[in-house]
């Protein structure tokens, strides 16, 4: 190949990426560039005048004067006649030029004649077209020095208009896409299940990008075979859902075995799909990102995109990709590990209950000649407590439980919710000082069915608990207060309930019994910090 072909193909790849950095192709028209080609054709007395963007296979007009079509195809365009020299670009009479003579647009009804086109050159160094001047006539004479001087001065302001308005279509474009990511964070969290979670994400991800198809699939050990569980399809596009051989679509396994993103502009111009383009073609796949989705060095999942036209994947829509990927794959991650503890801990739960049934079994055999039948009791109904805090527990997956649904769970076996007020904000407790909570519960409880304020008809109990905001730790208050009951005395001597009262909560903090006249009143205090460890 000669280095002018090299030239040209590079430059022809660089103007195919800044175009797509523009995203201006096929927009509405603008009065900035409306007035650009206006002064340029009255500044040089010509009919016609057009800010020609050369994409890949025609070229396209962000602005005209004089014309009525929008766009003609590539072969037939003199804005490409070296364009990569950047060079004002003359030709005074294109019946007399070997690359114009036989252009349909000379030859045909249009009657082009003279032609002139000054360079749209971005900051970045990429031409990405012309805005050029034509005639209907030759002018033997071409421009003035002047009116050329003009024509390149128009051009700088029309690429400039180009980059400032890519400046703002592009902060547009990422505001979009970063409002679609929060969007796709909070599906994810709100969902119930991995397919509706990859369902929601596909949808978020296909109307953002304006794309035909979105979804989300897992693929084998070997990358060779992807499973689509759901996709999401724009009105007339197909669904994929299912299993597919990846080589089914061209040669697109290698990057995503080692996690690079496959992204191909347009199937019919690629290497990698020309070889089996029929399959593609077939679903409507004309352009497409396959963003693979790693765990431990490995692709174990593909978030694709897919499009039935040729198109242009921007550098910021490659990143929105990779990050919606991320964002399910974690979300899909963290579901299947909640499902799984589920599972362990209701096995957990099950053996404990069975344990703590078996226990009191024994207890009943064992202590059947016990002649204090009320100690026996007593025991049970700690045990009682203690398979009350493991429920409470149990639904919160064994990592943290509700102070409340504690307190509730207890006070609901022994059977008087109705006579005991609770209040007090939501506070999280370990496992352990779950369970130290839920035996102190039952044993005050017991002590007011026994001998305090439920041992009478109008007697009733207030349990409440408050947070104390501290510089190094915050503090947990709670307070049990008696009422309506008979006169309270302290007991003659400590039994165990008492004991167990008095060590407190996870046996930290402190403790305060009163046997008020009212009725008795127990304020107990910890540390959240040591209550909300395991």
């Amino acid at each position: 190949m000669s280095l002018s072909a090299d030239r040209t193909d590079f430059g022809a790849a660089q103007r195919a990426r800044a175009l797509a950095d523009l995203m201006v192709l096929d927009t509405p028209d603008e009065q900035a560039f409306d007035d650009l080609v206006f002064v340029a054709a009255k500044a040089c007395d010509v009919p016609i005048a057009l800010i020609t963007l050369l994409d890949t296979d025609r070229q396209w007009f962000k602005a005209k004067y004089g014309l009525e079509v929008c766009e003609t195809e590539i072969e037939h365009s003199v804005c490409r006649i070296e364009i990569d020299q950047g060079d004002l670009l003359e030709i005074v009479d294109l019946t007399n030029d070997a690359r114009t003579k036989r252009n349909p647009l000379v030859t045909g009804v249009r009657h082009f004649r003279a032609y002139a086109g000054a360079p749209l050159v971005l900051r970045s160094g990429a031409i990405v077209g012309r805005l050029c001047v034509i005639d209907t006539v030759p002018r033997p004479e071409g421009l003035s020095e002047m009116e050329k001087a003009m024509l390149q001065a128009l051009a700088r302001l029309a690429s400039e208009n180009l980059e400032l308005r890519r400046i703002a279509k592009a902060s547009e474009r990422l505001t979009a896409l970063q409002t679609a990511l929060v969007e796709i964070g909070e599906t994810i969290r709100s969902s119930h299940d991995t397919a509706e979670m990859a369902s929601a994400t596909a949808a978020i991800v296909g109307r953002t990008l304006s794309a035909d198809r979105a979804g989300f699939g897992s693929v084998n050990e070997d990358v060779d075979t992807i499973d689509v569980e759901t996709d999401w399809t724009a009105p007339g596009a197909v669904s994929i859902a299912g299993r597919h051989r990846l080589d089914e679509y061209g040669n697109l396994r290698e990057p995503l075995v080692v996690g690079d993103p496959l992204v191909v502009w347009d199937a019919l111009t690629d290497d990698r799909t020309l070889h089996n383009l029929e399959s593609a073609m077939r679903v409507g796949v004309r352009s497409l990102v396959d963003m693979p989705v790693r765990d431990r060095g490995k692709t174990i999942a593909v978030f694709f995109v897919h499009s039935a036209h040729p198109r242009p994947w921007p550098a910021e829509e490659i990143s929105f990709l990779r990050s919606a990927a991320d964002r399910l794959e974690a979300g899909v991650a963290r579901h299947r590990t909640e499902q799984q503890q589920l599972i362990v801990n209701g096995e957990i739960a099950h053996r404990l209950k069975n344990m703590l049934t078996m226990v009191q079994a024994i207890a009943s055999q064992t202590l059947r000649s016990v002649t204090d039948r009320e100690a026996v009791y007593a025991f049970e109904r700690r045990l009682m407590a203690l398979s009350a805090a493991h429920d409470a527990l149990h639904q919160m997956s064994w990592t943290q439980a509700d102070l409340q649904a504690v307190a509730a769970t207890v006070i609901d076996a022994i059977g008087f919710s109705d006579r005991v007020d609770m209040s007090g904000p939501a506070v999280a407790l370990g496992p352990r000082a779950a369970l130290s909570f839920s035996l102190i519960v039952h044993e005050l409880l017991t002590n007011a069915c026994k001998y305090g304020a439920l041992t009478s008809d109008d007697g009733h109990v207030s349990l409440s608990w408050d947070v104390e905001v501290g510089q190094d730790d915050d503090l947990l208050r709670v307070t049990w207060r008696e009422r309506g009951g008979p006169p309270v005395v302290p007991p003659t001597h400590r039994g165990f309930g008492s004991k167990l009262i008095n060590i407190g909560l996870v046996g930290t903090g402190g403790v305060d019994v009163r046997y008020e006249p009212a009725g008795l009143t127990a304020d107990l205090h910890a540390s959240m910090r040591h209550l909300v460890q395991g």
